[in-house]
């Protein structure tokens, strides 16, 4: 698979060249490449001890929905009540722009339950998708409702007890849903169903958010369902091809991560693994332990991979890792982590730990090094942060949320 390995790196590059000129915004889960990587470079870590300026801070509700940022606006939900909210604040100040609202179950199932889904703001409009999947379109300005769809009823099977985890991907002006045993595609002007891919026999429930891939004309969707990776056609939802993944909770936290190098894929069951693939196949090109991430994605920097290895998390030993793309070996690991998420931004890691802590480290495969870390938040944190122009935007389970001050200047 030489020639697809080099076709896969063109486009990596390309893919990357565009995304930079989205700096300073944030609209999907995980940032504008879906890949836990901010453009932004003016940041600064070295605070005083008592951390970052918080520049504004509110309650949203129960939830580990994330924050999508964007034109100057802020989004994310949340739960109080059995009503499910979708926040939209001024990005600056933190005041309420519009907010929308609807009945659903908090449904608390081993852990506080509300949304796991996170809004995607594209140009037009905000989407967001209720645990029990409920399809809201809203305009982005006012948040006036522009349709709904239930995927429960479209599709034709509940979720599972955990609800929908994944977010809408936003491509071509189409948008894309993982609704337990499929993957939906919707007209975003209408709200009209497109078509639903075949669905898995054994599929339940999996968090996992649609991640799209190009290569030259040839694209291509990849999700995580219950018990393998599903390669999907954008254009009418064929399976391309199915690569067998899955074991324990098979839930699969993790979204698959496009590299120069391959597609990688982790669950904290499982391990992770680099395939080489195209069109038709997926060719294992290594698969260990290394790094077996749970609630939080991994991030790729200069070659390497960064995350949070979730063996031993039941003992809350887990460790932040350095891997070695192409190979998998550990360059380096600091012990004292949990169930923690991070983003990367300016060759640095931004670690928003489960008790609440910012920690800040380099993003060297040399050595692992601290640069600064906070108390920001109290409760339980498995939702990753958010980095838009220098401003840091992070949320605990219960629904506070935070803004803090990244920039230089101020």
């Amino acid at each position: 698979m030489k020639t697809s390995m080099m076709n896969w790196l063109l486009a990596s590059l390309l893919s990357a060249m565009v995304t930079s000129s989205f700096a300073g915004d944030w609209p999907q889960r995980l940032g504008i490449g879906n890949d836990g990587i901010s453009t932004e470079t003016n940041w600064i870590h070295h605070r005083p001890k008592e951390g970052p300026r918080v520049v504004w801070k509110t309650a949203v509700g129960t939830g580990f929905s994330s924050i999508t940022v964007a034109d100057g606006r802020a989004c994310t939900m949340g739960n109080s009540g059995n009503v499910e909210t979708v926040y939209c604040f001024n990005a600056k100040d933190g005041s309420t722009a519009w907010k929308f609202s609807y009945d659903e179950p908090l449904a608390p199932t081993m852990y506080e339950g509300g949304p796991n889904s996170t809004p995607t703001i594209d140009p037009r409009a905000v989407t967001v998708v209720s645990r029990s999947g409920k399809l809201f379109r809203l305009d982005a300005a006012t948040g006036k409702q522009l349709w709904r769809v239930d995927l429960r009823g479209y599709v034709g099977s509940e979720n599972g007890k955990w609800g929908v985890g994944g977010s809408p991907l936003y491509m071509d002006n189409r948008l894309f849903v993982n609704y337990g045993a499929a993957v939906v595609a919707l007209d975003p002007a209408s709200g009209k169903p497109i078509w639903e891919s075949a669905k898995e026999a054994k599929a339940d429930t999996s968090f996992n958010t649609p991640v799209s891939w190009r290569m030259g004309g040839m694209r291509m969707i990849f999700v995580l369902m219950k018990e393998a990776l599903f390669a999907l056609s954008p254009d009418d939802g064929r399976v391309l091809w199915r690569h067998a993944y899955g074991s324990g909770f098979k839930t699969h936290c993790s979204d698959a991560l496009v590299t120069p190098a391959g597609l990688f894929i982790s669950s904290g069951d499982d391990g992770g693994e680099l395939l080489a693939v195209d069109a038709t196949r997926a060719e294992r090109l290594w698969k260990n332990k290394n790094l077996s991430t749970f609630t939080g994605s991994p991030v790729l920097v200069g070659g390497h991979l960064f995350g949070v290895n979730a063996a031993g998390y039941k003992k809350r030993q887990q460790e932040l890792r350095c891997i070695e793309l192409t190979k998998g070996d550990v360059k380096w690991a600091l012990p004292g982590f949990g169930q923690d998420s991070l983003i990367a931004a300016g060759g640095r890691l931004i670690v928003l730990k489960e008790n609440g802590e910012l920690l800040v480290a380099s993003a060297s495969p040399e050595r692992a090094e601290v640069l600064g870390r906070a108390q920001v938040l109290g409760g339980k944190c498995w939702t990753q942060p958010a980095l838009s122009d220098g401003l840091l935007y992070c949320r605990n389970a219960k629904g506070d949320l935070v803004c803090l001050d990244l920039r230089p200047t101020h």
